[in-house]
């Protein structure tokens, strides 16, 4: 091989390595700061009207038709559809760009489906059951949208762990997967505070969530840079939609208001993101009371893209 092709090759491999090292930097800074509003709220919209991915894929009313939790990596998002009568969900991959559906998937065990989170060094979506009896997370296969495993997570009472949350532990509404700590946030069902979890979903500390707004209902979360995103709709008389902020540590930051903020019937079910876009899903019914077929109710599931710059 000649000198110039070998120069050639190495000139290539540093910007290769250049690039790849400014990629990882601009990862580890993303949201050095937490996340307390944004410009602009867009509705994603195709051929003239709101996206909605239940009907892109496919799914009819009162069968899988109704978004829980949802996550994003690398220009795709994956969003449930929850069957409230077989209490089970279906996942939607979506390309982001083009909001064409990728992939549909068969009926998946994960229950209500309360969220979603992608851990990207496993490269796996992790699903939280949220139902009582199931202390599970299930992982699932981001391109063929099949469960891989699952996890039955188990607290043990320990220095980091009171006798009091390992004893009255009911599961979790909502995990999510932080990447620059490569570690789970776990909502607990029982008080709304958290467990923080290493990489393989081994509890590692309880931590409390200050400052929350325990009249809300919980949805999902989200955890990005050093801040916890919990997501909470409205409940009762309080219509409107928030993620408060907290450190990793429980320290209550700030909060979020969402799209929607005072509209009863609309609520925030997720919040996630993928680089540097964040994104919020919203279940839209015309009656929280009467939700079932002979009242004619309208599902509808929208996205919002939160500008932030």
């Amino acid at each position: 091989m000649s000198k110039k092709i070998v120069k050639g090759h190495m000139k290539h491999a540093v910007a290769v390595l250049l690039t790849a090292v400014i990629l990882l930097a601009s990862a580890l800074t993303a949201y050095a700061e937490p996340i307390l509003g944004y410009n602009s709220a867009v509705l994603l919209t195709k051929d003239g009207k709101a996206f909605d991915y239940r009907e892109a894929a496919g799914q009819n009313l009162y069968e899988y038709d109704t978004l829980q939790g949802a996550c994003a990596n690398s220009g795709y998002g994956y969003f449930t559809l929850y069957n409230r009568n077989r209490e089970n969900c279906r996942i939607v991959k979506v390309d982001l760009s083009s909001l064409n559906v990728v992939k549909v998937s068969a009926p998946l065990p994960i229950y209500h489906g309360n969220n979603l989170t992608y851990n990207t060094k496993k490269n796996l979506i992790l699903a939280t059951c949220c139902e009582v009896k199931t202390k599970r997370a299930v992982f699932i296969d981001p391109e063929t949208l099949t469960v891989v495993s699952r996890k039955d997570i188990k607290l043990k009472r320990s220095k980091k762990i009171p006798k009091s949350v390992a004893k009255g532990f009911k599961g979790f509404t909502a995990i999510a997967y932080n990447e620059k700590h490569d570690c789970y946030v776990g909502r607990l069902r029982k008080n709304n505070n958290v467990i923080i979890l290493d990489g393989n979903l081994n509890p590692v500390k309880y931590v409390k969530l200050k400052g929350k707004r325990t009249y809300l209902l919980s949805q999902g979360m989200e955890s990005v840079g050093d801040y916890i995103y919990d997501v909470r709709s409205f409940k009762g008389k309080h219509k409107y939609n928030v993620a408060t902020i907290h450190n990793m540590n429980g320290s209550y930051v700030g909060k979020l208001l969402l799209p929607y903020a005072q509209n009863p019937g609309i609520e925030v079910e997720c919040i996630f993101h993928d680089g540097d876009s964040f994104y919020a899903g919203f279940y839209y019914t015309t009656s929280q009371k009467h939700d079932y077929k002979k009242y004619h109710v309208i599902r509808n599931n929208y996205i919002y893209k939160l500008n932030t710059d």
